[in-house]
């Protein structure tokens, strides 16, 4: 770790995991996300790294996965967590063509509500184009929350593209185009 003249920590850190095609890598996601941000002391950004783990892989599952061609593959859902300094960004990568949009459900409906908790809890979401192995759904997060400077200020839009090549070319797919919300 080094501290910049302004203070800011520039450490960075990441995780991933691979995940089944099957409703317990939900649950799966969302330990994987807790345990992950303990470790990195960001005890502040577990919840709500959590939550929206869950929400992006019941997604992907739900939405990215339904293509016949990908119901075979072994782990067609990759969820990585990228740390620098007090900032998150949580992506969740599904092989779908699908792009992810803030619905409004019915007070009754029982689904439709996911990526209005990830546009509630993060500071910022989007999503990478999608290509011909698919796409990535992320969020990022830092400990000031939304009061906290832009993502450009520390430089967040670098590691974040980074990632999103790192798992897209892990994945087979072209580098991402990314496509920003909030």
């Amino acid at each position: 770790m080094t501290a910049p003249a302004d203070g800011w920590v520039t450490a960075s850190e990441f995780a991933a995991c691979t995940l089944e095609d099957d409703p317990r890598s939900i649950a799966i996601a969302r330990n994987v996300a807790r345990a992950t941000l303990r470790g990195w002391l960001l005890d502040d950004l577990v919840d709500d790294v959590a939550a929206v783990a869950s929400e992006l892989v019941a997604n992907a599952l739900r939405h990215g996965v339904c293509e016949p061609s990908w119901s075979q593959a072994p782990h067609p859902v990759v969820l990585s967590l990228l740390r620098r300094g007090p900032e998150v960004v949580c992506a969740v990568f599904d092989p779908g063509t699908g792009v992810p949009r803030v619905c409004v459900a019915d007070p009754f409906a029982e689904s439709g509500r996911g990526m209005r908790i990830v546009e509630c809890l993060s500071d910022s979401w989007g999503w990478s184009e999608p290509g011909p192995y698919g796409k990535a759904v992320w969020a990022r997060f830092s400990e000031g929350g939304r009061a906290a400077a832009p993502a450009e200020e520390h430089g967040v839009e670098q590691p974040l593209t980074r990632l999103l090549v790192l798992i897209e070319v892990l994945t087979g797919s072209s580098p991402p185009q990314l496509q920003a919300v909030a």
